[in-house]
């Protein structure tokens, strides 16, 4: 699996909590942590993105904190719309990891420098 693929798996994993038909659990069902997280987070496209691994630098921490805080639940999902607004936040944080790794593919394509 490609990294776009990878990515795009992401997205749909958010769009499934945002619309209250999935829930996250973090690196157990992550599709990039599936692949690049074995006990050390190595060649993740997020960590590539943000500069930083264990998605440092991403909304996630926010949505992990909420969850914790406000809902101290074990399955995170959306419970509230603080909930909502920040999933939709990972969200639209996954499709510009996406759009950006297809920007970097093409240029690569066409003989340009990404």
């Amino acid at each position: 699996m490609d990294k776009i693929s990878i990515m795009e798996a992401s997205v749909r994993k958010w769009d499934r909590i945002i619309a209250g038909k999935g829930m996250d659990g973090g690196v157990l069902d992550c599709p990039p942590c599936r692949i690049f997280y074995v006990l050390v987070c190595v060649g993740c496209p997020i960590a590539q993105y943000t500069g930083k691994k264990f998605c440092k630098g991403s909304p996630y921490i926010e949505w992990y904190w909420h969850q914790n805080d406000a809902h101290g639940k074990m399955f995170r999902k959306v419970y509230c719309p603080e909930c909502e607004r920040l999933a939709r936040n990972m969200r639209d944080f996954m499709v510009e990891i996406v759009e950006h790794l297809k920007s970097r593919e093409a240029a690569v394509k066409s003989g340009e420098r990404a």
